[in-house]
């Protein structure tokens, strides 16, 4: 459980105009107010409402002295070519349903600097909510600077009811975090989390745009505590997010990109760039002490690209040997390459779990089953490509997969495509024998010299990887040959929707 402790995607999407941001609240309510913050020329004594005369410091920072006071729907601009060093308690105590900008105002093009000046027990930035206005922070670079201090506490540290409005970050750098689990400190780059149970509920969080990196733990966590049966947080999007250089403290043998842990309900994990992590790249476990027979519920992993060089499996799924927390887990659409293993459920999945694998590319990403008690509720494994140099693309040691088809499976070198249940299956066999409706055949990638390192468009328009080497070429066996799904999973990692043409495609692109 969480510890009580005292290639960037920069220019994908649309960013929000000055004055656009500022007639947005003025629908909020009549009485808000906008206020300006710079640290090079402003002062406490000033009322902060014009950008000539701003306030040094801002309310939620313990070096503000003034007698200035936020309220829900106002605006607080940060001059972006400015730097503040924080410390206290934490960084900067967000205001609920205060909208905080430092990419929109001031000298440069850059982002407001927060960086911590000493250990903080409750980050960098830690949020409040309101029950009615959205709280916003956008446009900050957040440097933990190397101290003991999580980047970003959403109701972690210390706890808060906060299931009210929107609470998002957005289009914000989140970087070097530090703590040392040989002195009992546990920090991140931004979590959301609940100790409290029903009094500590966390909901309704966004997390857009942000790159995360050079974390000592993991990076950006949805992780609840499990002191008892009330601990959970829910609906929860990941969107758009670049993660990297996790699990830095030496004491500390992982360090997840992006993680999913304990009682987690209704979260998305989307279009994110998850590379180069100590611990698995996404990672989706129960509740680590205490078990209260419910776990992840409704988690969609979806048209991610993943990529490292971790043994931690890029997508993982793990339960504590004693757990007995369900889960109810979605993976379809996302590219994973180049990692040990790409898809990871191993012997420490014991309860009772649904879970989906839909239309994934895997490309030397080897799909690994070794479990033999988990009960499953249901297992599908479809419309998936696994491609693999000198190795079989899919085991399944104990032959739980009893609903696949329409997956095509290809090593260049041939030999084995398939173990299952202590049997090997080739292109010689395969079909006949293991998923009569599978392909073996080279799926004809674009360039598998091309791979993507990001995404490059606009969400819910064109976004796509920014290389193309993995989709396919016309006339691949993977295009019309997949079988038809829920329209839940008509998506696809290029923005096309599925069926392009007569039939859903295979793997992570549509046609």
């Amino acid at each position: 459980m969480p510890k009580m402790t005292t290639n960037s995607l920069s220019g994908i999407f649309s960013r929000a105009a000055l004055v656009g941001v500022t007639l947005l609240a003025a629908t909020f309510t009549a009485q808000a107010f906008t206020y300006y913050v710079d640290a090079n020329a402003g002062s406490d004594r000033n009322a902060g409402t014009s950008p000539n005369a701003p306030w040094q410091n801002c309310p939620g920072m313990t070096a503000y002295a003034g007698p200035g006071l936020l309220r829900p729907g106002d605006i607080v601009y940060f001059n972006r070519g400015a730097t503040w060093k924080v410390s206290g308690l934490q960084g900067l105590y967000l205001t609920g349903g205060v909208t905080y900008v430092g990419n929109a105002w001031g000298s440069g093009t850059g982002k407001a600097h927060l960086t911590a000046n000493s250990d903080l027990e409750c980050g960098v930035v830690r949020f409040r909510d309101d029950r009615s206005y959205p709280t916003v922070f956008e446009g900050f670079n957040v440097d933990a600077n190397r101290k003991v201090t999580s980047g970003v506490d959403i109701n972690h540290a210390r706890w808060t009811l906060m299931d009210g409005a929107t609470k998002r970050v957005q289009d914000c750098e989140i970087h070097h975090t530090w703590s040392r689990t040989s002195l009992g400190q546990y920090k991140y780059g931004l979590i959301v989390s609940n100790h409290g149970g029903r009094g500590g509920y966390a909901e309704n969080v966004e997390i857009i745009r942000c790159v995360v990196h050079d974390t000592s733990r993991d990076a950006l966590c949805l992780y609840p505590g499990d002191e008892n049966a009330d601990c959970r947080i829910k609906n929860i999007t990941v969107q758009g997010c670049e993660v990297y250089n996790t699990g830095q403290d030496p004491d500390f043998g992982a360090g997840s990109g992006i993680l999913a842990k304990g009682y987690v309900q209704n979260a998305v994990i989307e279009y994110n760039y998850v590379h180069d992590t100590h611990g698995a790249l996404v990672f989706l476990d129960s509740n680590e002490t205490n078990h209260f027979g419910f776990g992840l519920l409704n988690i969609h992993v979806r048209y991610n690209i993943l990529t490292g060089n971790t043994v931690h499996g890029a997508i993982r799924l793990y339960s504590p040997s004693s757990g007995s927390d369900p889960k109810d887990i979605k993976v379809y659409g996302n590219l994973v390459f180049n990692n040990p293993t790409g898809f990871y459920l191993g012997s420490d999945v014991g309860n009772t779990v649904s879970l989906l694998v839909y239309n994934n590319t895997f490309y030397n990403a080897p799909a690994l089953i070794d479990n033999s008690r988990a009960k499953f509720t249901a297992f599908e494994f479809k419309n998936n490509l696994l491609y693999q140099n000198g190795g079989m693309p899919l085991t399944d040691n104990y032959g739980r997969l009893a609903a696949h088809s329409n997956n095509l499976f290809y090593r260049p070198d041939g030999g084995t495509l398939v173990r299952s249940n202590g049997l090997n299956y080739s292109a010689t066999n395969l079909i006949h024998s293991y998923e009569p409706s599978a392909s073996v055949s080279n799926p004809q990638f674009r360039n598998v010299a091309n791979l993507p390192t990001g995404f490059a468009g606009t969400y819910r328009v064109n976004l796509a990887p920014n290389r193309d080497g993995l989709n396919l070429r016309s006339g691949s066996p993977g295009i019309n040959n997949g079988i038809a799904l829920s329209s839940a999973f008509a998506g696809s990692i290029n923005s096309i929707g599925r069926p392009a043409g007569g039939r859903w495609d295979l793997g992570a692109y549509e046609q």
